[in-house]
């Protein structure tokens, strides 16, 4: 299955031993969405990414194919426990992303892909671990230069954890 990933799991190391049968397919972005922080995250010590609509915006990440495995390693991770799951910190979603630089030569399209969105909880600037980490993983990618000007702009708060 297809997932659309947008925050720290950019990261090449963090999506390996997360999911280490994974393998990205290529580069997408989720159109008239925008990139927020609106959950508190202890293990980073500041705000998790999420994604809300913003007309005209655009989101860039990476598009992995998972196995059953991955998903549910991920779903953990994630803090989804299930379809209307009161207590999920994401909710696991479909999107339509546009695949736009596969790495598998094929022609650039749209796609559906699951990706965790977050729950709006209490709104945070990320620590500067957490931001580094996205860009580390946006860089490797080479998502749009201009894009990942945009992420190293993101200010952020101080680490509490």
């Amino acid at each position: 299955m297809l997932y659309f990933a947008y925050g720290s799991n950019l990261d090449p190391d963090q999506m390996r031993s997360r999911c280490p049968e994974s393998r990205v397919v290529g580069l997408a972005m989720l159109r008239d969405h925008r990139l927020t922080f609106p959950l508190y995250s202890e293990f980073w010590g500041g705000g998790a990414a999420g994604v809300s609509h913003a007309h005209g915006s655009t989101v860039w990440g990476v598009l992995y194919e998972l196995s059953d495995d991955d998903l549910a390693k991920l779903d953990q991770y994630e803090g989804w426990r299930g379809v209307g799951d009161h207590h999920n910190l994401y909710d696991r979603d479909t999107v339509t992303v546009e695949l736009t630089r596969p790495d598998d030569g094929s022609v650039p399209r749209r796609v559906r892909a699951y990706t965790y969105l977050a729950r709006t909880l209490n709104p945070t600037p990320p620590s500067r671990r957490y931001l580094d980490v996205v860009l580390k993983g946006a860089r490797h990618h080479r998502l749009p230069p201009e894009y990942v000007e945009a992420l190293a702009a993101v200010e952020v708060g101080s680490e509490t954890a």
